[in-house]
């Protein structure tokens, strides 16, 4: 009964304190997955930025994302046994000092752990009961049942052992005194252990001190703050909780106040200013539910204005920012979720909410954090979909009714009854257009509709909407935006509407009809990444701001100019931006499918609020956003709830930028033995890294301390001499594997920036050597090209020898034929003409012999020029082919005609001696069969083109569609020496005439 009294004061002065959230809204507390595992007994935050917890089974430091144990960061000494850990007490030197249940030990900034002795090593127990930093570069340890005793920074005892027993805490004053809390009364110790003063509550309470601003002590219990007095005298000062029956208290000390933690609640108190200061409530937050009734909670905060919350009796962490809540979640009926779409002040004052899954729902007008109700009367029509989509709060429709717009119908809304009624468009049969926004232009008070059928605006005269036509066009004309999609109007009070599409983003001029259209595929300035327009805002210095589905955050300035504003790559959690808020100070309140975002586009400072600060969900939905007239809050709809949020009570960015550190490093080699892991000290320079053979990879593990959510952290790297030094990012992975770079020296460069967007003080900056195995090194890659080219040399050297030897012995067995068996020919036919010429022999013999001797000595000739490597040439072919053509058109009367239009003016081009042998049977094979079968005295025309593929062409006219040659072996020959030219042969009939085709392929 007497916590339930204690609890429930405390409720009240909260609530008359306007600062706690409503039951069952989300506070901001979250629970820590990395922690959530351990029993844990204290945590604490050390220089570098890391924390320190101590546990039921030892110490383990915790970078946000990993947890190692002190005995791996061990460099030297004894391990630390798997005993509960109540005490760590970090010192300005690097040092760790550890109070365990098994005695004292320290954790030096080398890595060295070093036992120390106990204050009373001869006691009945090795348990430290607390540990504080003195004056003087003195530690104060506490042994359960044995005393309290001072150290130096080395570990040395100093002074007397001082009687304490079961201590509480012990706690080194400003003024350089200490003070021991115990169970029933509180002393105060001159710093050589003199007593001061002692002053007793209740049985079971304690008084912690605390000092103010003026440097004079208080003493506070779990319900008042007191001013001790000399001779054990408490006065009351203040009093939070009258009925409370005083308890334990657990309390953090800072320099603008203190924070008491209760059994379920936390208290932030503060100390107002002048000549006499006083403590009072500034905040207070209900703490996470916790599995069991007895409550053993410990609170603690690091560096950079994070709260850690535990109880030492079961597992888990959660943590939240030491802050006011300024997001608040409103319930909804019964406590279940709810996904908004509208949200609007009503005439009487009170909300009016619209949702998905509960209907309409009301807030009383003088209750801004009250849990939501149904309003049982306002249905909407049936067959409509279950949401409002659009607003106009002004009684513009029929009998002052407000007009509204569901998924589909336009209505007219009775704000006292809660009565829809349909509201119907002239001209269109179909009065479910698909309304995607409803705004009033405030200049001239017309309400314009965006739909899916195009734009729309409502006629009061008529009580009828109306397609959007230009001003003097006919009636009977289509209007100019039927059929496209509008998702957002947006009046700029000079006559003009923009409005959102999914093409991008268009200013229609309404007068004249005039557009002009923004998206990615307009020309400059005009082109912008603005395609999937969802919402508009329009800011008072006339740059209009474009949210989309998947480019973020888009501004048009009053000239015209488009750019993209803000992205993935500059803070933004997600790049679908379904609201715009505006507020005071110049910011813009973002509502995305991964948190609120509160940008600021003078400065460029951003910040990203997920159920870290208090939201149900962290996606928001599309035109749910709303400012309420009452108070200058935002109400922000989202999947799970509507949040009321006060942007006046945003806590101030943290002044600490955030530091990027090397936690450890991973090489894994090919063989599992030669990988390991290094974890690295606050003092350990980085190292240099080195891939080779042997060690491919390397996994460097690294850590954003001072950031208030290291999960949503974001990191990129770079290697300087790869890759053209480009940036990579990891985006919110805190790891980077190195591997397959090519040999040679390097510098990785890794940098990173908070949730916020905040980038960090540092880069880090690391040496990289990567080698390779000996065959796959500069060196003999050089060597093996120099061997490879001298093979190379070589080989052309001998080719070409071979190949002079080869052209030598062509030329000298053509000169032999030509002078031995050419002459001796020659001779024959000579005297086979003399004989027929002198009649010496028969008539008919001697011509057959003279034509014999004639076609022998011919057949010799080609023979001669085919082996002759003086004729491997484009000029020596054609000379050829010209010399057979001249010598068969004397012998047959017949007309050969040779074009060579198609060749080079210079013919010195090399020709292989297959290629020109075989060109050239064929050709006379060609020409012969033309001879025999084309119409007689019928010209012969043959073409040769070079390009430098040979194209050879003889066509003839007339002749008889039969086989050429004998019984077609002069077509097989043919068709055999152009597979060996790798050319394509066409044999055959064409009009007129008769057509042989030789075509060299490439």
């Amino acid at each position: 009964m007497r916590r339930w009294r204690l609890l429930l004061g405390l409720w009240g002065i909260l609530l008359s304190a306007g600062a706690l959230a409503q039951p069952g809204a989300s506070t901001g507390w979250l629970p820590d997955n990395a922690l959530s595992g351990l029993m844990l007994r204290t945590l604490v935050p050390t220089s570098d930025g890391l924390l320190w917890v101590g546990t039921d089974d030892g110490v383990y430091r915790y970078d946000g994302t990993h947890l190692v144990s002190i005995n791996a960061l061990r460099r030297g000494g004894a391990a630390l046994p798997a005993v509960p850990c109540n005490f760590l007490l970090p010192l300005p030197d690097g040092q760790l000092w550890l109070g365990t249940e098994a005695g004292l030990y320290r954790f030096g900034p080398t890595g060295v752990l070093q036992a120390l002795p106990l204050p009373s090593p001869g006691g009945s127990s090795s348990i430290i009961e607390s540990l504080a930093l003195g004056a003087g570069e003195r530690i104060w340890v506490s042994q359960s049942h044995g005393g309290l005793q001072a150290y130096t920074f080395t570990g040395q005892k100093t002074g007397p052992l001082l009687n304490a027993d079961k201590l509480v805490e012990a706690w080194s004053a400003p003024d350089g005194s200490l003070w021991l809390v115990n169970d029933g009364d509180t002393r105060q110790l001159s710093a050589t252990g003199q007593v001061l003063g002692e002053w007793h509550l209740a049985p079971l309470a304690n008084l912690r001190p605390v000092y103010d601003p003026r440097g004079r002590p208080w003493l506070l219990s779990s319900g008042a703050a007191y001013r001790p007095y000399a001779n054990g005298r408490l006065v009351k000062q203040w009093c939070w909780d009258n009925q409370a029956t005083e308890e334990a208290l657990q309390l953090l000390r800072s320099a603008t106040g203190p924070t008491v933690l209760l059994p379920r609640q936390a208290l932030q108190l503060e100390w107002t200013t002048g000549a006499d200061p006083r403590l009072r409530l500034r905040f207070g937050l209900p703490l996470p539910p916790w599995p069991t009734a007895v409550w053993h909670g410990q609170l603690r905060a690091d560096g950079v204005g994070h709260w850690w919350v535990f109880d030492t009796g079961t597992r888990g962490c959660w943590h939240r920012e030491a802050a006011p809540v300024f997001i608040h979640a409103l319930p909804g009926p019964g406590g279940n979720p709810y996904s908004v779409r509208t949200s609007v002040r009503l005439p009487n004052g009170r909300l009016l909410v619209s949702s998905y899954e509960a209907g309409l729902l009301t807030q009383a007008a003088d209750s801004p954090l009250a849990p939501l109700r149904r309003w049982a009367a306002a249905t909407l029509p049936a067959g409509n979909a279950p949401v409002l989509m659009g607003v106009v709060p002004a009684p513009l429709g029929p009998g002052g009714d407000w007009l509204v717009a569901g998924a589909y119908p336009l209505l007219r809304f009775n704000t006292h009854s809660g009565k829809f009624n349909h509201l119907p468009i002239s001209g269109q049969a179909l009065n479910e257009p698909g309304v995607r926004s409803l705004v009033r232009d405030s200049t001239t008070g017309v309400v314009w509709a965006g739909t899916q059928q195009g734009l729309l605006y409502y006629d009061a005269a008529a009580q009828v909407y109306r397609s959007y036509t230009v001003p003097g066009q006919s009636a009977n004309t289509r209007p100019p935006l039927a059929g496209q999609t509008i998702e957002a109007v947006c009046p700029d009070g000079r006559g003009r509407l923009w409005l959102a599409t999914p093409e991008g983003v268009m200013r229609l001029t309404l007068a004249t009809g005039q557009r002009e259209e923004f998206g990615p595929n307009e020309p400059a300035p005009h082109r912008v990444a603005v395609d999937g327009a969802r919402c508009l805002y329009l800011a008072p210095d006339g740059n209009l701001w474009v949210g989309t589905r998947a480019h973020g955050l888009a501004v048009i300035d009053p000239a015209g100019r488009a750019r993209e504003a803000l992205s993935l790559g500059q803070g933004l959690p997600n790049a679908s931006v379904a609201t715009i808020l505006p507020s005071a100070g110049g910011y813009l309140w973002l509502g995305t499918y991964q948190g609120l975002v509160r940008y600021q586009p003078a400065s460029g400072q951003l910040a990203v609020f997920t159920t870290a600060q208090g939201l149900l969900s962290d996606e928001c939905n599309a035109v749910a956003a709303y400012t309420d007239p009452r108070d200058s809050s935002l109400l922000v709809g989202g999947v799970a709830g509507l949040h009321r949020i006060y942007p006046n009570q945003v806590p101030a960015a943290s002044t600490v930028a955030p530091r990027l550190l090397l936690t450890s490093y991973t090489a894994l080699g090919t063989a599992a033995e030669a990988s390991h892991t290094r974890y690295l000290l606050a003092t350990d320079q980085l190292p240099a890294l080195r891939l080779g053979p042997n060690m491919p990879l390397v996994d460097l593990h690294l850590a954003l301390t001072n950031s208030l959510d290291p999960s949503r952290a974001r990191y990129a790297y770079r290697v300087r001499g790869w890759l053209a030094d480009r940036w990579l990012g990891l985006g919110t992975t805190p790891q980077l594997r190195l591997q397959g770079l090519p040999p040679g020296q390097y510098t990785v460069e890794i940098r990173g920036e908070s949730s916020e967007g905040v980038p960090t003080a540092n880069v880090v900056r690391l040496p990289l050597t990567v080698t390779a195995e000996w065959w796959n090194r500069p060196l003999t890659w050089v060597l093996a090209a120099l061997a490879a080219s001298a093979g190379v040399y070589g080989w052309q050297r001998s080719r070409l020898r071979q190949l002079r030897r080869e052209n030598e012995l062509r030329a000298r067995l053509a000169a032999d034929l030509h002078d031995e068996v050419g002459s001796l020919l020659t001779r024959v036919t000579m005297q086979a003409e003399l004989l027929r010429e002198l009649h010496q022999g028969p008539p008919a013999r001697l011509a057959t012999l003279v034509d014999d001797s004639r076609a022998a000595a011919s057949t010799v000739r080609d023979i001669i020029w085919s082996v002759d490597a003086g004729a491997d040439t484009l000029g020596a072919l054609v000379d050829r082919i010209r010399d057979h053509l001249d010598a068969t058109a004397r012998a047959t009367g017949r007309d050969l005609l040779f074009h060579d239009e198609d060749l080079p003016l210079m013919q010195d081009q090399p020709l292989p001696p297959t290629v020109r042998q075989h060109t050239y049977l064929i050709f006379k094979e060609a020409v012969n069969n033309a001879l025999k079968y084309a119409e007689p005295g019928a010209p012969i025309w043959v073409s040769l083109g070079y390009t430098p593929l040979l194209e050879l062409t003889i066509n003839s006219t007339g002749g008889v569609e039969g086989v050429p040659g004998r019984a077609g072996q002069g077509l097989r020959n043919m068709r055999q020496r152009a597979a060996l030219l790798r050319a394509e042969l066409v044999v055959g009939p064409v009009p007129g005439g008769w057509q042989v085709r030789l075509r060299q392929l490439p």
